[in-house]
């Protein structure tokens, strides 16, 4: 993974921070130390390898900064609130105590709330700020998809079929809708939202598609995999967390072996896809096996 390109996002997620000066500082502090808490900016840094790769001489930072950081901040809100008692009553997020640990439950629903809102704030003052059509207009659909993949039939969805069917039997079309929604909503998003700021035509633009659905089922099953198998230290969060919410998982139904053979079989198929899209994509699949072989 290229640091260089990492160290870059991380400093255009930052410099969208509000400041913590303010009678409201309680909660900007609460948003801010969520997303400074570590991560792999996995999201961010598929968006910028995309539009990097499509976009080509054309590349803008300009363009892709105020998205780079409204996915991230979405993506934390997420996981503010998923570690919440009502949720899945996490204490430990990246090796560090939640947000509700940290700051209380009432600032962690606010700071999950506000980063919500804040991630259409910044990217609707650059729209105001946009006179080039072209662009406008890929930035309109860009913002259109976030928001899609980040509601009812997005990543919020897929969180509200997974708290109603714990400890419920689950089948496994309802299992993948759960999947798909709500890891695979975002991780979809960025790869979308990558080539239509980049400029990409509806055959690329639906091919990134598929790569980013193949993605987030292989990303989410690793992930039931890992809190079976995984050191809790390692992995920065309490493990066999799916069996104490009484949550079944694709790990559950068809076994460790199988489930590693699908993943690996999801990661090609995304891979297909990419191979038919403009532009040197070897970023983007160095990313995926990492995804998809990681160990936290």
């Amino acid at each position: 993974m290229n640091k260089e390109n990492l160290n870059k996002i991380e400093k255009l997620i930052e410099s969208f921070f509000y400041s913590e000066d303010d009678l409201n500082k309680k909660v900007i502090k609460a948003s801010n130390e969520a997303i400074k808490n570590g991560g792999k900016r996995l999201r961010p840094l598929i968006m910028f390898e995309v539009y990097k790769a499509v976009a080509g001489n054309e590349y803008s930072e300009e363009i892709i900064a105020p998205f780079l950081a409204a996915i991230e901040m979405i993506h934390t809100f997420s996981l503010i609130h998923d570690d919440l008692p009502a949720m899945d009553n996490d204490r430990l997020r990246r090796g560090k105590p939640t947000t509700w640990v940290s700051h209380g439950e009432d600032m962690a629903i606010l700071a999950g709330d506000m980063l919500s809102v804040q991630a259409f704030e910044i990217i609707s003052k650059k729209m105001q700020e946009t006179d080039d059509f072209t662009v406008l207009k890929r930035m309109s659909r860009a913002m259109y998809t976030l928001a899609k993949d980040t509601g009812a039939f997005g990543m919020i969805g897929g969180q509200c079929v997974d708290v109603e069917y714990s400890g419920k039997k689950m089948s496994e079309e309802v299992m993948k809708y759960t999947y798909a929604l709500k890891t695979g909503a975002l991780l979809r998003a960025s790869f979308v939202i990558g080539g239509i700021l980049a400029g990409a035509n509806d055959k690329e633009v639906s091919l990134l598609e598929k790569a980013g659905a193949y993605v987030g089922e292989a990303f989410q099953i690793r992930d039931d995999y890992l809190d079976i198998v995984a050191d809790e230290k390692e992995l920065g969060k309490p493990t066999h967390s799916d069996e104490k919410n009484q949550k079944i998982t694709y790990v559950n139904i068809v076994g460790i072996d199988e489930s590693l053979r699908r993943v690996a079989s999801l990661s090609e198929n995304a891979k297909k896809c990419l191979s038919e899209v403009r532009g040197d994509m070897s970023s983007i699949i160095e990313i995926i096996d990492m995804m998809v072989n990681r160990t936290s």
